[in-house]
């Protein structure tokens, strides 16, 4: 299922930016996600090895999706999650699932090497070898990668914002994890971030006494200074949809009225943001 969600996202991408004749063939039929793959992502970017590794196992070891394995499995599927969910965010300007909490599917697990003795019991020689041969080749790619895009470590952190120090709930695994520590203050983000996308474009108009901004450039501007990198600022915040802040809405009107070149700035680095700017 998440070969397929990501095989449909991909082609909707490809469809977008360089047409059907990328997408479809001449008798009808569609590419597959293995041809997807590189006209998305460079050949090392983890998340394309993500995918290929999934790929390899739903095409070539589904023999190998057994419990024994779910600690090594759980780190490559949890990191196909959250690599799905910023794609889609970042394309789409929401969750996969906006309004609902989606959360974690599962969190990280984590437990001793699997037995290669039981499992040859249970499973035989023949998965036996197969799953000592992925083992060596997963641990490898873990560690020659080293990027949670690939496969979530042991140790890694979840957080509700990208910044833990500013995280209102921090998650740790592993035998070195933090003393869980829960405390909070309740933020009403209709207070603090009381603007939706529309509303923020709007606010942004009315106070520039016309209809200057868009979607389009709205996002521009977002992508130029990176202001959905951090799901918990002064400016933006994202946790079932993103809402901007007053001081957003502010610091936009305030840059268009005084530089005259701030917002086609970010609409050519936008247009070109497959290349740095």
């Amino acid at each position: 299922m998440m070969v397929n969600s990501w095989e449909l996202f991909l082609k909707a991408e490809i469809l977008d930016a360089l047409g059907s004749e990328k997408v479809f063939y001449k008798n009808g039929k569609s590419i597959s996600i293995s041809d997807a793959l590189p006209l998305r992502l460079q050949n090392n970017d983890p998340v394309k090895l993500n995918i290929e590794t999934l790929i390899q196992l739903r095409d070539q070891a589904t023999h190998l999706l057994i419990p024994e394995l779910q600690p090594q499995l759980s780190r490559l599927f949890q990191a196909n999650v959250l690599n799905y969910q910023e794609r889609y965010r970042n394309q789409m300007g929401n969750s996969p699932l906006a309004g609902q909490s989606v959360g974690m599917l599962s969190l990280v697990l984590d437990g001793p090497e699997p037995e290669i003795g039981v499992i040859k019991e249970c499973y035989g020689d023949i998965t036996a070898s197969e799953v000592t041969s992925f083992l060596k080749q997963f641990e490898s790619n873990s560690k020659e990668i080293d990027s949670d895009k690939y496969s979530i470590s042991i140790d890694y952190k979840l957080a509700l914002t990208k910044n833990p120090s500013n995280a209102d709930l921090t998650l740790s695994v592993g035998d070195n994890g933090q003393q869980a520590v829960i405390i909070t203050q309740a933020k009403d983000l209709n207070t603090t971030h009381p603007h939706t996308t529309n509303e923020a474009i709007d606010k942004i108009n009315s106070e520039l006494g016309s209809k200057e901004v868009n979607r389009h450039s709205f996002q521009a501007i977002c992508f130029k200074h990176k202001v959905k990198q951090n799901n918990n600022s002064p400016h933006h915040n994202f946790t079932d949809i993103h809402r901007y802040s007053e001081s957003f809405v502010a610091w936009v009107v305030k840059n268009i009225k005084e530089q005259k070149g701030w917002l086609p700035t970010a609409l050519v680095c936008y247009k070109n943001r497959k290349n740095a700017c």
